[in-house]
């Protein structure tokens, strides 16, 4: 979905409709995987632009990670979900800044007293696991550039 999004992107709603209902791939599924696709993507619609690019990224980005890294991902969200709500803030947080840093610093980061003292021994084996996530280089998809 995520490159075909990306190549229409552009398009006004009731074009990208059309060319979705006209898609080999789309008629080949069941009606209910249809509908739900069609909802999706109207909901794609109504985002703000920043939102409909941070959506692109995120697809791209989960198009690049290898089958490994996807079930990664899927079990360390499975961890973040029952995590209290301001927990789970926390670790967003938290990833959000160390994904920015150079590994190097990063590591200096998970290391230090406060970030062990800020964080439970499970958010810590969380965080730096998604810290590391990143797609191979060249990726699997066909596009390029998370969460």
């Amino acid at each position: 979905m995520g490159d075909w999004l990306q190549a229409h992107k552009d398009l006004p709603l009731d074009q990208q409709l059309k060319l979705l209902e006209s898609d080999p791939g789309f008629k080949k599924l069941p009606a209910v995987r249809q509908a739900a696709l069609r909802e999706r993507l109207k909901t794609f619609n109504s985002l703000p632009s920043e939102k409909r690019a941070q959506a692109l990224q995120r697809m791209e980005f989960l198009a690049k990670l290898t089958p490994q890294q996807r079930q990664q991902l899927r079990d360390a969200n499975q961890q973040l979900k029952v995590l209290p709500p301001q927990r789970q803030v926390a670790v967003h947080t938290a990833l959000r800044h160390l994904r920015q840093m150079p590994p190097a610093e990063r590591q200096q980061v998970i290391q230090s007293d406060r970030f062990r003292s800020a964080f439970s021994d499970q958010e810590q084996k969380l965080i730096s696991q998604l810290a590391e996530l990143n797609p191979p280089e060249g990726g699997s998809a066909q596009s390029a550039q998370p969460k």
